[in-house]
């Protein structure tokens, strides 16, 4: 009986250290998985920390720029805790969705959270309702927007590498008369992945124009946009090109080519 008492106290104890009170538990890092992620041991246990209120750079991101930023966010994160003891602090939520606990993380008198997002290190992003100190991390970010430092300095755009999408068609022989408006050519994406199409440029070579660019977009997996010569339809993302007349000529067929935000192809197609 004394056993299953002393068992229930350790369990209780256990829990108390896992809820992070800012004020309480010394943790032990254990490893650096990442910007945003750790690895601490608890009473023994390890557990997987996501810092609350930020997204770091993906270290498997295939843009090459951001996949540098995120190995160096992973090492300035390491020259902050890696084998410190911290200090947790929970919002409202106990983990998110991965099982993973969801804490501001603090080393000595470093809000790593904050520090971060303020070398531009990371984005400061909101994660409802786990929203406590996410004033200050806007200003953060605003401070390293400002000085265009890591992930907002835009002395040149990164190269967005897209895969995975393609012209499917083009409705080349529009409905309204004269100016055929309602042409459209058809992208989609076959991949497993979103892409982004932010900065991809979408011409008539045959001609060499008129050209439409995209804007900051993402296109989710088994997904389709059009971009319409002279009409908007948001169910179709809302893309045109503004163009008065008709683009796609009936009797010789043109080339629509999808070019990525560094003028390389992604994909054509003729009819």
């Amino acid at each position: 009986m004394r056993a299953k008492f002393i068992s229930s106290i350790l369990v209780l104890f256990l829990l108390v250290l896992i809820a992070g009170c800012a004020s309480a538990t010394d943790i032990l890092v254990t490893r650096v998985i990442d910007g945003d992620t750790i690895e601490v041991s608890i009473a023994g246990t390890i557990y997987t920390i996501r810092y609350i209120g930020l997204d770091a750079p993906e270290l498997d991101d295939k843009r090459p720029e951001y996949c540098a930023l995120a190995q160096e966010a992973t090492r300035y994160n390491q020259q902050l805790v890696e084998g410190e003891t911290v200090r947790l602090e929970k919002d409202i939520s106990e983990t998110d969705k991965y099982g993973r606990l969801l804490r501001y993380v603090y080393v000595d008198d470093i809000f790593v959270n904050a520090e971060l997002v303020r070398q531009g290190l990371a984005w400061a992003i909101t994660y409802e309702p786990d929203t406590k100190y996410q004033d200050y991390l806007e200003e953060m970010e605003a401070e390293a927007r400002q000085d265009k430092i890591g992930v907002w300095d835009t002395s040149k755009p990164p190269h967005i590498i897209v895969e995975n999408v393609e012209i499917t068609g083009i409705f080349y022989d529009g409905l309204v008369p004269n100016v055929e408006s309602d042409e459209y050519v058809e992208i989609a994406n076959f991949g497993d992945e979103s892409q982004e199409l932010t900065g991809c440029v979408l011409v008539d070579i045959s001609d060499g124009y008129p050209s439409f660019t995209f804007p900051s977009y993402i296109l989710a997996p088994g997904k389709s946009i059009r971009v319409y010569t002279n009409e908007y339809h948001p169910e179709w993302g809302g893309f045109s090109f503004e163009y008065p007349q008709a683009i796609w000529n009936n009797s010789e067929p043109d080339v629509a080519v999808l070019y990525d935000n560094q003028g390389r192809e992604v994909s054509r197609m003729s009819y």
